[in-house]
């Protein structure tokens, strides 16, 4: 069995089972939005840590949002390499982060809205 077979996850109901590339599409999206440490079902290492950016500064969370990225997602063995292309302030409270990683199943974009402040 593929090591990426899983379910087809859309507006929370599943579809279908798929693997490979859209798998890792899907798995990547839900590193990115999972926060780490809350769910017992995943170990330590799954997950993200933009919660500690939460009330700091725009420079502070700019420098360390891209180097949360690269830890969360190159966890996974499958993810090779992760690249920051471009980190935008949205508004007072989110940033918006784009760029790509590389996976043993090719090429997958990143989009994270990370937010900064309730304010």
């Amino acid at each position: 069995m593929d090591k990426t077979l899983t379910y087809q996850v859309k507006n929370g109901r599943i579809l279908n089972k798929f693997d490979r590339h859209e798998a890792m599409i899907q798995a990547v999206d839900k590193i990115l939005k999972t926060e780490r440490f809350v769910y017992p079902i995943y170990d330590n290492q799954y997950g993200n840590d933009f919660f500690e950016l939460f009330g700091k500064s725009f420079d502070y969370a700019t420098v360390e949002v891209e180097r949360m990225v690269k830890e969360a997602l190159l966890s996974d063995s499958r993810i090779l390499s992760v690249l920051i292309d471009d980190i935008e302030i949205l508004d007072r409270t989110i940033l918006l982060v784009s760029g790509s990683c590389t996976t043993i199943y090719g090429d997958i974009p990143i989009e994270s809205e990370v937010s900064v402040s309730d304010a």
